[in-house]
């Protein structure tokens, strides 16, 4: 028992070291194979076999109790990968969904990884359930999964799922137009292949290959070969052709009747074009960009800054990992409505750049400053962004930017900046960020203030200025120790006009480190214990904050995660103001116990304070949130939510604010592509309820079309009436959008 004890030990050591297999599969000739579900042996004979032979969680990269083999073909244009889980049909958790349902996450499902390019920037995921149902992302080199993946990127690929009588089968069927990868007919990528299912209620995930929980690059550690010869790169040209049309009305008056508008067409053009394998151009004329589904209503009442949207516009999204920044030196959002817009993405074995254009109609001018930032709608003006990154070796790589943000009527904002990312050893990781920028303000009534900073005013009267952003991080990770110093040094006049900065004059410390255990048992599946301590001090050497937390996190029964923070502000300083022992616990909660249920709870309690109030105060903080998600079939899903937030004076029975934001959202899922959903939400806070229906079909990432509208409330109507639930502002709107293959 010893030899096979040291045996294996041995064996899983130099699986480690060596850790990669290569896997050379068949090409086809003809016929290619019928994507419908169903792994036929004779549509798959010869596929060269893949193993998930690795359970990595919660179980230490040790043998799976459940069964999975994958089969892998491919031919001159595309790659074919199959997957049998095996399960017993009543414990797999899934669910008919749409593309890019971030649900799924939820559900079995399998996954394959590529990292195309061998060099560890990216690995692109294509994911599908039991069903076929898809969602795709890319994952980049972060800290944590928040900022890991990125479920916006978009991959063309045709999948298929059958639940069968041991399990079920997925059929993937990816072209090789769709990936971006070196140029050359013979290719060497890495990859590999995941499995999620469920054992007892625990999510369990499967891997084609060995997966160390102390590297701190995750994506690196796709490294199985799989080799491809003689492939036929072909160059995409596409266009997507839109036309739209928009109808509203309006109430003049209360209890008045709906006065309609006249009905508004739209029409539009993009065009896609890969100069080679490496290089694509988009450009797109007059873009709808306007969303088929309303942003979750965030909360700023008690919030002195601008708050932070995620982007859902697709032409964005595509290689904006690229151009992601911790101190906010670019944020697409920033190009509000552009008439038209270029891009220019190229990716080479050494390096990446990323090239856009745009006339913005409607600019957003945001300024930052000591503890307020101030927002401004401005006209158009015309924008660049300029990103170059060269990659020296595999653990280490450089980047530049510029962006340029230049008025109509006069005034610019220019920041150009470099970046590093340095990996010293399998547990240490160097990165750092540094941007410069150059601006004149337009002479402009857009922001209206008497607000000065330390030595301008806010209001915008064409001075000039410039300043400087600095972030330095400093990361270690082993299987027990996880830990980080920060650095964060945003001078007074720093400003990125195609960025997001709502604070500066500040120098920033942060020191994180935590002690993490998995312990692979039902009731404590993993448990970390920490602390993260934060000091600030402005330019002018005064302190400006001492916080210091103590961060609980657990992994327990029915799928559970529970995260604990005590947030102490020793100190705080607001508007000049000195505060003292600002105290707040936070708790998250997520539950997913089975197929049908779904629960996250947020609540925070303690002491705040009314930072929109005149003179702020201190006072008692109650937020509370909560989603329960209801799979009632394998088609429909509900999913209720109320947001609610206090701040209640210390010495006496009133509020500084009260009030709630919930939420109400049904989908039902016809088949992969077809789904009617509605979504509605009242606002206490503004005494404002909308509501909104829409129809939606959707076969691939680009072609869609939709039909629905907007049903509003208006509170300068609500004084005259008993309830909000009533439409005094309508919007009809339709969208056909389809992908045209050249």
């Amino acid at each position: 028992m010893k030899i096979n004890y040291f045996t294996s030990l041995f064996l899983l050591v130099i699986c480690f070291v060596y850790g990669q297999d290569t896997y050379n599969p068949k090409k086809l000739q003809a016929p290619e194979i019928l994507i419908d579900g169903i792994i036929e042996s004779n549509e798959w004979k010869g596929a060269q076999k893949v193993i998930l032979d690795y359970e990595v969680n919660p179980g230490n990269n040790i043998p799976p109790e459940e069964k999975t083999t994958a089969y892998i073909l491919y031919s001159d244009t595309h790659l074919y990968v199959g997957i049998y889980a095996y399960a017993k049909p009543g414990e797999i958790r899934a669910s008919v969904r749409s593309r890019d349902d971030f649900g799924m996450i939820s559900d079995d499902f399998v996954l394959v990884r590529f990292d195309t390019y061998a060099d560890g920037r990216n690995n692109y995921l294509l994911l599908a359930n039991a069903f076929g149902s898809q969602l795709d992302a890319r994952a980049i080199n972060a800290l944590t999964d928040e900022d890991r993946y990125d479920i916006s990127f978009n991959l063309e690929y045709d999948t298929m799922g059958t639940i069968v009588s041991d399990g079920y089968q997925v059929e993937f069927k990816i072209p090789f137009s769709s990936l971006p990868f070196p140029n050359g007919i013979n290719q060497e990528w890495n990859f590999n292949i995941t499995r999620q299912a469920f054992r007892n209620g625990i999510p369990i995930d499967i891997r084609s290959q060995p997966f160390d929980r102390t590297d701190p690059c995750q994506v690196c550690q796709t490294s199985d070969k799989l080799v491809l010869n003689g492939i036929t790169i072909e160059k995409r040209i596409e266009l997507l052709p839109y036309i739209a049309a928009g109808l509203g009305g309006q109430k003049k008056i209360a209890n008045g009747s709906l006065i309609y508008d006249k009905i508004k067409p739209n029409a539009g053009l993009g065009l896609n074009l890969d100069l080679n394998k490496n290089s694509t151009l988009e450009v797109t004329l007059n873009p709808d960009f306007s969303q088929v589904e309303a942003d979750v209503t965030q909360i700023d009442i008690n919030s002195s800054v601008a708050l932070e949207y995620p982007e859902r516009r697709p032409f964005f999204n595509r290689g904006t990992d690229i151009v992601q920044y911790t101190n906010g030196a670019f944020y697409s959002r920033s190009i509000n409505n552009p008439l038209i817009s270029t891009k220019l993405i190229s990716q080479g074995k050494k390096e990446r750049i990323y090239f856009l254009s745009a006339i913005d109609q409607n600019s957003v001018y945001q300024v930052a400053g000591e503890d307020r930032s101030y927002l401004g709608q401005g006209g158009q003006s015309f924008v660049n962004v300029l990103r170059y990154q060269r990659l020296i070796n595999k653990n280490s790589r450089l980047g530049l930017i510029s962006t340029n943000r230049y008025y109509k009527n006069g005034g610019y904002g220019n920041l150009f900046g470099t970046d590093g990312w340095f990996l010293f050893s399998k547990n240490w990781r160097l990165t750092y960020e540094l941007s410069l920028n150059f601006n004149e303000e337009p002479l402009a009534d857009w922001i209206d203030t008497e607000d000065q900073l330390s030595d301008r005013s806010i209001a915008l009267n064409k001075e000039r200025f410039n300043g400087k952003s600095i972030y330095f991080q400093l990361y270690r990770n082993t299987q027990k120790w996880k830990s980080y110093l920060t650095y964060k040094d945003i001078s007074p006049n720093f400003q990125a006009d195609v960025g997001f900065v709502v604070k500066n004059n500040r120098r920033w410390a942060t020191l994180y480190h935590t002690y993490q255990v998995f312990p692979n048992k039902p009731a404590i599946q993993f448990f970390s214990i920490g602390t993260k301590a934060d000091v600030l001090y402005t330019y002018q050497d005064y302190l400006k904050t001492i916080s210091i937390d103590g961060i609980i996190s657990l992994k327990t029964l029915f799928n559970t995660e529970i995260n604990y923070t005590y947030d102490w502000d020793a100190f705080k300083n607001f508007l000049g103001r000195d505060y003292k022992n600002l105290a707040s616990n936070r708790f998250e909660i997520q539950n997913n116990p089975s197929e049908s249920f779904s629960m996250n709870i947020n609540l925070t309690f303690g002491r705040d304070l009314a930072y929109n109030e005149e003179d702020p105060e201190i006072g008692k903080e109650f937020n509370f949130f909560i989603m329960p998600g209801f799979q009632v079939s394998n088609k429909l899903k509900i999913s209720p939510s109320i947001r609610y937030a206090r701040l209640k004076k210390l010495d006496e029975d009133s509020y500084y604010y009260n009030g709630s934001i919930s939420r109400f959202s049904i989908r039902y899922q016809f088949n992969n592509f077809f789904n009617v959903r509605l979504i509605s939400e009242y606002n206490s806070f503004t005494e404002r309820f909308f509501i909104q229906p829409l129809i939606q079909w959707n076969p691939n990432p680009s072609t869609v079309f939709y039909i629905g509208g907007n049903q509003n409330s208006l509170n300068d109507f609500n004084d005259e009436f008993n309830t909000f639930f009533r439409v005094d502002q309508t919007q009809f709107f339709l969208k056909f959008q389809y992908l045209i293959g050249v």
